[in-house]
């Protein structure tokens, strides 16, 4: 091996060896599944808030079916519906359980939400709402929910 190729050979395992290492170390620790759960939470949430159907819908599952016998269309029309309202919705959610089995998942979640005012305790709706997941290819889904139902009553009055 000529001489001249030695410090080349040598800044390229160098340059390979960082590159790896950066790499290595830059990687995102993985998430695990009641970290994903409460960060859809906080997703619909979120999008409930700023009125973003879509952002809301793509965390319900195509299979979804709750108590009440509404299906993803249904809940769709009423998303779509409480977003063409221009009063301001403000929501408080506390999540008070997480139960996660395999490919399957339900919590519990307080919540206090409010139209056209700060949500507060005692000047703001409160719900339980449960609500049942499905690990599908693209994340959690959410197949199932109850509690939410009086929400739609009270602000489709």
């Amino acid at each position: 091996m000529p001489r001249r190729a030695v410090p080349w050979i040598i800044v390229a395992v160098v340059i390979t060896g960082g590159a790896a290492l950066y790499l290595l170390l830059s990687r995102p620790e993985p998430v695990d599944d009641r970290q994903q759960i409460l960060r859809l939470i906080a997703d619909v949430e979120r999008a409930v808030e700023s009125k973003r159907v879509s952002d809301l819908m793509r965390h319900i599952s195509a299979d979804y079916e709750d108590s009440r016998g509404y299906n993803r269309r249904m809940v769709q029309r009423l998303v779509t519906a409480g977003a063409r309202d221009r009063a301001v919705m403000d929501l408080s959610v506390q999540v008070t359980d997480i139960t996660v089995e395999g490919d399957t998942a339900r919590f519990v979640a307080e919540v206090d939400y409010a139209v056209g005012r700060p949500a507060m305790p005692g000047a703001s709706v409160h719900l339980t709402v449960s609500g049942e997941l499905r690990r599908e290819r693209s994340g959690w889904k959410v197949v199932g929910a109850d509690g939410r139902q009086g929400a739609e009553a009270a602000f489709f009055e």
